[in-house]
């Protein structure tokens, strides 16, 4: 037999089991429902859609990033459409070549523009001349417009050489000397305040000009065929009238590009009043040393003038 202190205790032993049965399956229980609660409320998140709320899974979930969307398709502007949308599509996709293809074209067309005013201003010279011939007696009136209108107007023909030769120094010397230079003006006095576009100008007008100019006249002498001594006298010749002049024009030409225009665009700025500046150039560095046309051109105008002195003599 049992002792009764040994019976009691058995006793209590089997009424702690059972209270602990107890309330570990009612922990179950809650557990269950809570699991069951939370499947429904993720279901109704997701559309409906039966979700794992482990969190294993949604750490996996997480890391894993959706894959960006795919870029929209770009159309190049058309040039008829828009030229300007079209030259800045060009200049971000193709910025080098770009500004070197339209400093060549500009660059051919001031000379184009200047053998166009110096033609125009022979024919006027060859009017002028027939105005005069009409004065005096009637018989040496005759005789002189007889001979005069021996000289027929030339028609425009350009020197198509000496256009090419503008368009290769614009391809190949201008664009990509500015284009490095003004990047690298950019980058030391970066801004558009009054300061850094003062210390532009001066930079590009006192150092850049001086040395760039005479560079660009004397190659395009030597590209002409000149002889070094003769291209080197002419230099010297042209240089100082050019050089003031060259500052007249691109100082506030400067101040303008650097303070208002975007630097992807001051390329072509300057291409634009280089066209100005090309046709003075041309004229510049052909004055009195112009081709086989032009020295004809001046033999018939000085005949002509003595026709009309011997006329009314």
């Amino acid at each position: 037999m049992l002792r009764p202190s040994s019976a009691a205790s058995l006793a209590g032993q089997q009424r702690c089991c059972r209270r602990y049965l107890a309330s570990s399956t009612a922990r179950d229980s809650q557990r269950r429902s809570l699991r069951r609660r939370n499947r429904q409320s993720t279901g109704k998140e997701f559309g409906g859609i039966r979700r794992s709320t482990n969190a294993k899974s949604l750490r996996k979930s997480s890391s894993k990033t959706p894959p960006p969307p795919p870029p929209p398709p770009t159309h190049s502007p058309s040039f008829f459409a828009n030229p300007l949308a079209w030259y800045s599509a060009k200049l971000e996709s193709h910025p080098f070549a770009t500004k070197c293809i339209t400093s060549g074209i500009i660059s051919a067309s001031g000379d184009l523009l200047c053998q166009c005013l110096v033609h125009r201003n022979h024919l006027a010279a060859q009017e002028d001349l027939n105005q005069e011939a009409t004065g005096g007696p009637a018989e040496e009136k005759q005789a002189g417009e007889d001979e005069i209108n021996e000289i027929e107007p030339r028609k425009f023909a350009p020197d198509w050489y000496r256009t090419g030769r503008f368009g290769v120094l614009g391809f190949f010397l201008v664009a990509p000397v500015v284009h490095l230079w003004y990047a690298r003006l950019m980058r030391y006095f970066p801004g558009t305040n009054v300061g850094a576009v003062l210390k532009r100008t001066a930079t590009d007008q006192l150092l850049f000009a001086p040395v760039f100019l005479p560079t660009f006249m004397i190659n395009l002498m030597m590209l002409e065929g000149r002889p070094y001594n003769e291209a080197l006298l002419k230099l010297q010749k042209d240089l100082p009238g050019a050089m003031v002049t060259n500052w007249c024009l691109w100082c506030p030409a400067m101040l303008v590009n650097f303070r208002f225009v975007p630097l992807k665009y001051q390329v072509l700025y300057s291409n634009m009043v280089g066209f100005v500046w090309n046709t003075y150039l041309s004229w510049k560095t052909q004055e009195g040393e112009g081709g086989a046309g032009d020295h004809d051109a001046v033999d018939e105008t000085i005949t002509a003038k003595e026709i009309v002195a011997e006329a009314h003599m």
